[in-house]
């Protein structure tokens, strides 16, 4: 977990919200073992170990439907999770994931149906589109073209 993970979301204006915790974990599918499998529908991860923070950033953002939307975001080991704009999300990675110790899911809803995000402790992502908004994981998932 990012240190003082609950202070900095709300110094950020984006507290703690246990409904948006249950709003992803259900959207993944019901469970954080659902998203392991949500995953792997996606195909190979992309490799971000290399990347700078700003690369990091900008293929964050072409990845996020609309980078000024609102989205759902998750630490899953900590049991946390919040609402901010994607922009605000973009602007403070370097606070809200620390690579190497925790996963970050990010949780994006349109008309098109959900994008899940995932940035894992190895430093991959992985992203998955679902078709038809995805409640319960019902949609196909396609994968990243890589940064």
């Amino acid at each position: 977990m990012p240190p003082r993970l609950r202070a900095t979301l709300t110094a950020l204006g984006a507290p703690p919200d246990p409904a948006a915790l249950e709003e992803i974990v259900r959207a993944v599918g019901g469970s954080w073992a659902e998203l392991d499998r949500l995953r792997r529908t996606a195909g190979r991860p992309v490799d971000v170990s290399g990347t700078t923070e700003a690369e990091l950033r900008a293929y964050l953002s072409s990845q996020l439907p609309y980078s000024t939307g609102v989205v759902k975001t998750a630490w899953p080991a900590d049991g946390i999770a919040t609402r901010m704009t994607a922009e605000r999300l973009l602007s403070s990675l370097d606070d809200l994931w620390y690579p190497a110790t925790d996963d970050l899911v990010v949780l994006h809803e349109d008309a098109n149906g959900t994008s899940v995000l995932v940035l894992d402790h190895e430093e991959r992502l992985t992203v998955v589109r679902m078709h038809g908004g995805g409640h319960g994981g019902a949609g196909r998932g396609q994968g990243p073209q890589g940064p």
